[in-house]
């Protein structure tokens, strides 16, 4: 069969430009969250600006050496509620780098198209595309173990954490945080008699609920960093497990 000339030359065209473009190089992120963001789009090579022990690494202060890092790198992702954002995004600019942010909620589908939304920019669509699917099914999993752990699904959940329950199928019916609640808040969510308290490692304040309601604690994960957590996979296994060790005390003192 004759092949169309015009067609032969537009596919040794787009073949050159893929064996020649630019490899994606290094992509600075500015927490182990937006880090999570850019490897799940397909960048293996991030620096991550904020150290993964902070507990709350947005309240990070930026160092010179800080700013050195963006030398070289190609990259920069932020989400520009960090204390430093702006000073790092206008190094970062400065340098050349292009310069993103992304929304950050561990609900999994504002997750995947934020990543997405990196994976376009970086020329890695294959990669996120792949990490997607083996996420739908750790995420999907996870929901279903949790959701069969807690048939009273009535919770009190910390506002940053609100939608990430909800998605897991708990009926939210207070929030607090961040910061202890008042007295009159307190008695509020006290009188809704939660099955569960959901809190926020990275600025917890449930306890004074926990101690009015006598209902469980569990704590939860949105960056990377403790107890070995680095990717977005290792957060959702971490919060699975806070979840199944909660549900798995709550019966023990019922028997």
């Amino acid at each position: 069969m004759k092949r169309n000339p015009i067609f032969l030359a537009l596919a040794v065209c787009l073949a050159s430009r893929s064996l020649t473009a630019e490899p994606l190089g290094r992509v600075i992120a500015s927490t182990s969250w937006t880090a999570a963001y850019a490897r799940a789009a397909g960048a293996s090579d991030v620096f991550t600006i904020a150290p993964l022990e902070l507990k709350h690494p947005p309240e990070y202060e930026l160092k010179p050496s800080d700013l050195a890092a963006v030398n070289g790198a190609r990259f920069l992702v932020y989400s520009g509620y960090e204390r430093f954002a702006k000073r790092l995004a206008e190094t970062a600019g400065s340098a050349g780098l292009s310069v993103t942010t992304v929304y950050t909620d561990n609900i999994p589908a504002t997750f995947k198209e934020e990543a997405k939304k990196l994976a376009l920019l970086f020329g890695t669509l294959p990669e996120y595309e792949a990490w997607a699917r083996s996420f739908d099914a750790m995420t999907e999993a996870m929901r279903k173990k949790v959701a069969a752990a807690y048939p009273d699904k009535r919770v009190v959940a910390h506002k940053f954490l609100k939608t990430y329950a909800e998605w897991l199928g708990f009926e939210v019916v207070g929030t607090f945080g961040p910061g202890e609640p008042s007295p009159a808040h307190l008695l509020e969510l006290a009188s809704a008699k939660p099955a569960l308290i959901i809190d926020n490692y990275h600025n917890a304040s449930g306890a004074s609920i926990a101690a009015a309601t006598k209902a469980p604690v569990v704590t939860l994960i949105n960056f990377p960093g403790k107890d070995g957590t680095r990717s977005i996979e290792d957060v959702f296994a971490h919060n699975e497990r806070a979840f199944l060790e909660a549900a798995r005390q709550r019966d023990a003192a019922h028997k």
